[in-house]
């Protein structure tokens, strides 16, 4: 018994030796030993032990490169208001711009705003909702909203509405606010100032009292 005691007990001192010796031992070349050793740096160090140039791991972007989701000035965020209210359009648009944007209105907006811009979209007129869209002709309150609130709120939405950044991108934004401006100028609202070069004639946009829907079978039967 004794001696089976003691076999085990030099077995384990044995085999304990041994994994120190192997744990110890000198490895001898390795292959690629800067990514067998790798020497971990902080962010914001200086990389003169990576290139002689020297400087900091917070590089820059390159240049005319934009970060997703942060084209200037559209990283205004959703409570932004005031920052909203003084966004203005930077994109060159003309009349062509302008008819386009009353497409894409007819497409995304006018389901529920109406194509007439009343409020009385087939949503609501079919009784889909308990309250009417926004009047964007009628009243004060939408007639005197700047086209960067109105960009913001095709961004973010607004009580009811969702967003739909992700079916317009920047330019179609500003085309569908360009179109919406127009026709609110035509209705009592400031003077129509968005566009750059032509000049829109005050009946070259003209608004189809047809519902959205009534548009799309006239177009199928062409």
């Amino acid at each position: 018994m004794k001696k089976s005691i003691l076999y085990i007990l030099f077995v384990a001192v044995t085999a304990l030796v041994m994994s120190c010796s192997e744990y110890n031992r000198k490895p001898g070349r390795v292959y690629a030993p800067d990514m067998v050793y790798s020497q971990a740096v902080d962010y914001y160090n200086d990389t003169l032990k990576i290139g002689k140039q020297g400087g900091h791991y917070n590089k820059m972007p390159v240049s005319g490169t934009v970060a997703r989701e942060q084209a200037l000035p559209d990283h205004i965020m959703e409570f932004d208001t005031l920052q909203a209210d003084a966004h203005t359009c930077n994109i060159p648009l003309n009349a062509n711009d302008v008819e386009e944007g009353k497409r894409l209105y007819m497409i995304y907006c006018g389901v529920c705003h109406g194509t007439a811009l009343d409020g009385n979209g087939p949503l609501y007129s079919s009784g889909k909702f308990a309250a009417m869209p926004a009047n964007l002709k009628g009243g004060a309150k939408y007639l005197a909203m700047s086209p960067g609130r109105i960009y913001h709120g095709i961004v973010y939405g607004k009580n009811m509405m969702g967003s739909y950044a992700s079916q317009l991108d920047t330019k179609q934004r500003w085309q569908v606010v360009a179109y919406i401006k127009k026709i609110q100028s035509e209705n009592g609202g400031s003077p129509f100032t968005m566009l750059s070069g032509t000049a829109v004639a005050k009946d070259s946009v003209k608004v189809d009292a047809k519902p959205a829907t009534e548009q799309v079978e006239a177009k199928e039967h062409k």
